[in-house]
């Protein structure tokens, strides 16, 4: 046993009124609290010569409110009282020579005070100091760089040049300021340990600067959590594509886009068709969505009309069925779907279907037949001017304007203008929605890995499914991906987010390749071992991975007998 320090104080004068056991107890809280960085966080003896204070410091103790608050005081350390008799106890003489002899601790340093109480309690939780040592015995990096920190040359060391001077030994350990430098074999358990309870990237390197240090310690904390599954599946989708407008179509009713609005209250649903060059839109109010009657409202149009060159429409079972391919196939239009559960991509038709929601709400707010004034609604629309176009819906569509209830004396533009017009106000109105909504290309490409957004069922839903999906196929912002269970699913690149593969994964993947290229290896080794020599009656139920070349002895060879 070595002595480290010695301590000693004498009592006040309201402390010299307490009892004697009182005064024995305050002596092992206050020994304790003053020598704080060599006993906390390990499990000592407390030596005294008051027999008393065994029980009154045991676990069934119950003792006064003063000594009460001193047993709650002690409860940070893992200690044992043990009684020894006052003349074998080396602090009972000791005690007797304060005053003018008063013993005076010598040599002492707070810095060292310090390193050690950072030693034992800076450690990770669940690493303890003595395995960071172990660890350290055996780290020829960690040895070299004690090495490097003793003589003040650090040309081996490079990667700890620039913090030489923050470096410091302490035994085994290694300390850079009041953080312990940890080994390559604990680093990736320490940043575990840093990011339990998934408190993200920033959360994760602020706990380990305040432990631990390495090189590049907050690279690989962000590596971690950008590769951490849990974190992927619940974080936010991607930002958005930048919007791609659709083309001008070279002339009216050539390209048009159908949707069903409702079921309303009344159990009504209508029909909405919009012309993509004019904005003109038709619309029939329905009381059944069935395939048959949809091809029978859009065959009403039509004869109105004329037949379209291509007509986009969601997903929705009515334009999915048998029935409508045969109508569209009998009639020569090009049926366009768009991608599912993005209504976004037929645009023109849902912006139609708000403005004609909004005027149904009026009419139902101020009692009025809401069909009446959904006809005066569109009376009025197809007969002023559009603010995309710069020319009313009528006027693109049937080369004349519509009258009104109000004079017009508007002149006529030329088509050039129109596309010029149209241009410039989608260009405008491009920027301004991705700007606002921080679009931006997605990078994900056939192949590559990637979560999947889920549809909500209640509060404990990830926004993403938790199973990556593979990438098949891709055509501009539409992108198909496919499950391990081999079930493909269309979806717009917002509803997708690549993957990324933790270190595990990455591991795993190219143990997988290796192997796979082993058994390659060994198949051709197969295949070259069972070709046939030439002049050799063959087998013809021996199928060959691809075309054998026949082998055949040069010319000047002909009179040699081969053996």
């Amino acid at each position: 046993m070595v002595t480290v320090c010695y301590i000693s104080r004498s009592l006040s004068d309201f402390e010299r009124r307490y009892s004697q056991t009182e005064r024995e107890a305050l002596a092992l809280v206050w020994a304790c609290e003053r020598l704080h960085p060599y006993v906390y966080g390990r499990q000592f003896d407390l030596v005294t010569d008051h027999k008393p204070l065994e029980s009154i410091y045991g676990p069934r103790s119950k003792p006064c409110a003063r000594v009460e608050r001193w047993v709650l005081r002690l409860q940070p350390y893992n200690f044992k009282v043990v009684y020894v008799a006052g003349k074998e106890n080396i602090a009972d003489p000791l005690s007797r020579l304060l005053g003018s002899t008063a013993m005076r601790e010598k040599h002492s340093h707070e810095s060292d005070k310090y390193v050690r109480f950072v030693a034992i309690s800076a450690t990770p939780r669940a690493l303890t100091t003595r395995e960071v040592e172990e660890a350290l015995e055996k780290d020829s990096e960690l040895i070299e760089l004690r090495n490097a920190i003793e003589s003040g040359h650090f040309e081996r060391c490079m990667t700890h040049a620039p913090v030489a001077n923050e470096l410091c030994v302490v035994g085994f350990l290694v300390l850079r300021g009041t953080r312990i430098v940890l080994p390559k074999t604990l680093q990736a358990r320490a940043i575990s340990l840093a990011h339990e309870g998934h408190i993200g990237i920033v959360g994760t390197k602020q706990h380990l600067r305040t432990k631990v240090w390495w090189p590049g310690m907050d690279k690989a904390a962000e590596r971690f959590c950008k590769s951490c599954h849990g974190c992927q599946i619940v974080s936010r989708p991607d930002a958005p594509e930048p919007l791609q407008p659709t083309p001008l179509p070279d002339g009216p009713w050539q390209d048009l886009a159908v949707d069903l609005l409702g079921p309303l209250p009344s159990k009504h649903s209508i029909l909405v068709v919009v012309d993509y060059y004019s904005r003109y839109y038709e619309y029939d109010i329905l009381t059944s969505t069935t395939a048959t009657k949809v091809i029978n409202s859009l065959e009403d149009i039509f004869s109105q009309h004329g037949l379209p060159l291509t007509l986009k429409s969601d997903n929705g079972p009515q334009f999915r069925s048998d029935e409508f391919k045969d109508f569209c196939v009998a009639n020569g239009i090009k049926h366009l779907k768009t991608t599912p559960k993005w209504a976004q991509a037929n645009g023109e038709v849902e912006r139609q279907n708000a403005s004609i929601m909004k005027r149904i709400r009026i009419a139902q707010s101020v009692g009025l037949d809401w069909q009446k004034e959904l006809r005066k609604y569109v009376t009025v629309y197809r007969g002023i001017v559009h603010n995309t176009t710069g020319k009313s819906p009528a006027e693109l569509l049937f080369k004349r304007k519509m009258r009104g209830k109000l004079p017009d004396l508007t002149s006529v533009d030329t088509d050039l203008e129109v596309h010029d017009y149209d241009a410039e106000k989608k260009g405008k109105y491009k920027l301004y929605a991705d700007e606002h909504r921080k679009a931006e290309y997605s990078n994900v490409a056939v192949g590559d890995r990637v979560l999947l957004r889920q549809d909500k069922i209640d509060k404990f839903t990830t926004p993403f499914n938790a199973t990556p999906h593979t990438v098949v196929r891709k055509a501009r912002n539409q992108i198909t991906v496919e499950s391990p269970t081999g079930a493909q699913y269309t979806r717009d690149t917002t509803f997708v987010k690549k993957y990324v593969e933790s270190d595990e994964e990455n591991k795993q993947g190219k143990e997988d390749c290796d192997e796979g290229a082993m058994n390659a290896e060994q198949q051709t080794m197969s295949e070259d071992s069972e070709r046939i020599a030439p002049n050799t009656v063959c087998n013809q139920n021996v199928a060959y991975a691809k075309p054998q070349r026949q082998k055949k002895l040069p010319q000047k060879f002909a009179d040699f007998v081969i053996g």
